[in-house]
């Protein structure tokens, strides 16, 4: 039997008096409850795991498995759970002691006496088991949020780490941490930050920093840096303290301490202590990363773009239809500031197709060189091989080295772009893409520094001082295997000198990577003349209607479920029928049962003719071979316009047709 979800107005009694069940059961009934009732708790628990409810009234003392084991039963299943006992004098200080460990709601001493206490108490348990599940909905997403976090600790140099600033526990090490304190292997769990870092120590600190970091309304205050020698690792280090809130609303201390044993040995290495000690300071700029790069913001986005086409499908007024427009491209404008985030944080794994480099540098130049006196030259040798690549992510990247040359000219200047393809025996060949400005150039104790996020030479709140244009553009050209430095003077302008691989890409000769060639080719529906049938699979409930109206609105036939195992069976009476679905929309991520991938594995294995587009909100580690592997065609990143979504359609139908 499928669980029911709706679970507002559900309520279980367990009581092994038969009497009182009943009476109950009709009172809570009369209140608009749908009630269940149970004589033991092995019969409770199988009526529970068939149909949640967000309270349960029980007896403490019943056979076979009294309340207060079921109630521990019950939390496994559901930890938000709400437990209201119905006690005796004899079971009252078992009752008590349950609600003192906050593993019980409340409890009431029978016989009842007066049922409208009975109701508010319900009503009350209800609302604490919505604050409560809406709590661990939130922590878990902060959690994910925190991946990008973790990413970009353990990647760096410093030795960073996170403990409670109350309880002394160690929250979170990065590897670095783990490799100098701990020989790599994980902190145990409640292990204090003393206990690891300290020698021969029996309690907090006597330097510890906590009372610095936290102001007097205890929220945190200005990050604290300081110089200590390790007794445990025999290092000197920088350090830099802060005190935030961590996902999960304590307040916390950052720590992040650079190593300074070989600055404090030789003087002479004083400059590259003053990088590292601005890598630190970087460090409260890095918390700004998580607001863009949630999988919740994409679909937040691709409901509202959908709202948007739906709206232009109805509306015939041209005033109406230009503000449309104009908040659909916004809508895009928004998806760009989470791919910047993503591609930064070496999240966004290439979704390589075909691309014409010339073609995409033209586009860009064009397109920021519109409304600026720079003349533009582009020198673009003969390129043999096709050249596979993520077309977004690589104009991404040249947008930012662009954008770059142009703002650095004062006035009157030029960007000079030469493109060249080179041979080797020892490696893959490269194309080489050099950027030349002429702008004011780049001093010398700045340019290593470059490429460091939210390093900056423009005014802080001016729109050129974003700091993380040639972050992101290097993090991009590494993750297509490339390479990428900077040669510059100042006066003398700056040249930007990247080298890309051409590998071979197997089974994707086909693909352009340009909605244009798509729609140069001749597209036939994926079978015969009736309205393709297409199943649309995601666990947003609003997602999932809006890509249904839209996919009906484009004239096909629409079939919606939220989960898996519903698409499979929608599949299979499909085909009992002969009524096949042609092609499937599968999220990629679907919370509480199989995502993407598992589902169209199955739905291969009812239907091998059946066609799959996976949509996602996010492309970390993911690529063309990937996806296809498990019988996709294609994939489509939220949020995207039914232009767009149509275009993916269509592009499956050419190649299926090819």
């Amino acid at each position: 039997m499928s669980q029911t979800t709706d679970i507002k107005n559900h309520l279980l009694i367990v009581d092994d008096e038969p009497r009182l069940t009943r009476s109950f059961k009709t009172l809570f009934e009369s209140k608009g409850y749908c009630v269940q009732t149970a004589s033991n708790g092995f019969d409770a628990i199988e009526l529970f795991k068939e149909q949640p409810s967000k309270v349960v009234i029980s007896d403490i003392q019943m056979e076979k498995m009294n309340g207060i084991q079921l109630m521990h039963e019950l939390n496994q299943i559901d930890p938000c759970i709400q437990i209201i006992f119905l006690t005796g004098y004899s079971s009252i200080q078992n009752a008590a002691e349950a609600l003192k460990q906050k593993n019980a709601f409340e409890y009431l001493s029978k016989p009842v006496k007066n049922m409208d206490t009975l109701y508010s108490i319900t009503k009350q348990a209800q609302q604490k088991y919505d604050i409560e599940k809406d709590l661990l909905r939130q922590k878990k997403e902060n959690i994910k949020g925190f991946t990008i976090f973790k990413n970009i600790f353990d990647s760096m140099e410093a030795i960073v780490y996170v403990a409670d600033m109350q309880t002394y526990d160690l929250v979170y090490a990065n590897k670095k941490f783990l490799k100098t304190f701990n020989d790599s292997h994980p902190v145990p769990e409640g292990q204090k930050c003393w206990q690891v870092i300290a020698k021969n120590q029996t309690g907090p600190c006597l330097h510890c920093t906590n009372s610095r970091l936290v102001q007097k309304n205890g929220e945190p205050g200005e990050p604290y840096e300081w110089e200590f020698f390790n007794t445990t690792s025999n290092h000197w280090y920088s350090i830099v303290d802060k005190a935030i809130e961590w996902y999960d609303k304590r307040i916390v201390r950052l720590e992040t301490a650079l190593d300074i044993t070989e600055k404090k040995e030789n003087e002479t290495l004083f400059r590259n202590f003053e990088k590292a000690i601005d890598t630190s300071k970087k460090l409260e700029s890095i918390s700004t990363l998580a607001g863009g790069v949630a999988h919740d913001f994409n679909n937040s986005l691709s409901m509202v773009i959908g709202n948007i086409n739906l709206a232009q499908l109805s509306c015939n007024d041209s005033e109406t239809q230009k503000y449309l427009l104009h908040a659909e491209k916004g809508i895009m404008q928004a998806k760009g500031i989470s791919s910047k985030l993503i591609s930064f944080a070496k999240g966004g794994a290439p979704v390589k197709v075909k691309v014409n480099i010339e073609s995409l540098i033209q586009k860009i130049i064009k397109e920021h060189l519109k409304d600026e006196k720079i003349n533009h030259r582009i020198a673009c040798e003969p390129i043999p091989a096709d050249f596979y690549a993520d077309a977004n992510q690589l104009k991404n990247a040249f947008e930012n080295i662009i954008v770059n040359a142009i703002e650095s000219i004062e006035d009157n200047g030029h960007i000079d772009v030469a493109v060249s393809y080179r041979e080797s025996s020892l490696k893959n060949p490269q194309i080489l893409i050099s950027i030349t400005d002429t702008g004011c150039g780049i001093s010398k104790e700045h340019l290593d520094m470059i490429f460091n996020p939210y390093f900056t030479t423009k005014p802080m709140g001016n729109k050129k001082s974003t700091g993380l244009g040639l972050s992101i553009a290097w993090s991009i050209i590494v993750r297509h295997g490339g390479l990428i430095h900077v040669e510059s003077s100042p006066g003398q302008g700056t040249t930007v000198h990247i080298s890309l691989p051409v590998f071979k890409q197997n089974g994707s000769d086909n693909m352009t990577g340009t909605e244009d060639l798509i729609e140069e080719k001749k597209t036939q529906p994926l079978s015969g003349k009736t309205p393709v049938k297409v199943l649309v699979m995601d666990d947003d409930e609003l997602i999932l209607d809006v890509i249904s109206q839209l996919l009906t609105r484009l004239g096909y036939e629409t079939f919606a479920t939220s989960n898996g195992n519903q698409a499979a069976d929608i599949c299979r009476a499909a085909k009992e029928k002969g009524e096949n679905i042609q092609l499937a929309l599968l999220d990629f991520e679907i919370h509480n049962g199989p995502g993407g991938f598992p589902t169209m594995e199955q739905l291969k294995k009812i239907d091998p003719d059946i066609q799959g587009l996976l949509i996602t909100g996010h492309s970390v580690n993911m690529n063309i071979q990937e996806y296809k592997k498990y019988g996709f065609s294609n994939m489509i990143e939220k949020p995207f316009s039914i232009k767009q979504l149509n275009q993916k359609i269509k592009a499956i139908s050419v190649n299926t047709q090819n």
